[in-house]
């Protein structure tokens, strides 16, 4: 009977060490659902933190090239990416007499690093073409055949387009290039 008495003693024993356990186990998985909580939250939050310091150094290297005024003012150097403005369709004229051609039919785009001069490219769209129009009408076909006559086109085209922006906003140079996407004559 004594053994019957331990065995039943036992018995307690045991399914109080397996509440033990199992006490043990919840408290385990718990604490490691904290760390891994605490940890993501570090991680969500240092991203946050980047971007928030981001634009603000964005904004002061826009600030430092507003500051310069014109970009090429420091040495020619120019900040960032360059971005394109494309006019759209193609531009055609007639030429003046004395040419061997009778039409110019050209598509340009403008290349800049200001970034406000997308904006104003488009708002004083019909100017720009204007002025373009104007220089392409006195082109001498014979002379637009070569390679130079091309790159001498370039350059007036973009003095042209200049202009227009530096009357309109007040900032010289806004156009880098220009770059001929087409090029036909008939």
């Amino acid at each position: 009977m004594a053994k019957a008495e331990e065995a039943a003693d036992e018995a307690p024993k045991a399914k109080g060490g397996s509440k033990l356990i199992l006490i043990l186990m919840i408290v385990i998985i718990v604490l490691l659902l904290v760390a891994v909580g605490i940890g993501a939250m570090f991680l969500l939050k240092k991203p946050a933190a980047d971007a928030s310091h981001a634009p603000a150094t964005t904004e002061q290297s826009a600030q430092g090239q507003k500051a310069d005024g014109d970009h090429k003012a420091d040495g020619g150097e120019k900040h960032g990416a360059p971005i394109t403005v494309s006019l759209g369709q193609p531009i055609t004229v007639n030429l003046a007499e004395p040419n061997d051609a009778k039409l110019l039919q050209v598509e340009l785009d403008l290349i800049t690093y200001d970034h406000d001069a997308e904006a104003i490219v488009k708002t004083n769209r019909a100017e720009i073409i204007n002025n373009i129009m104007l220089v392409l009408s006195d082109v001498n076909a014979t002379k637009l055949r070569t390679r130079e006559g091309k790159e001498d086109l370039q350059k007036q085209l973009k003095d042209a387009v200049n202009a227009v922006l530096e009357k309109r906003s007040g900032k010289k140079d806004m156009i880098d290039d220009v770059y001929f996407t087409k090029l036909l004559m008939q």
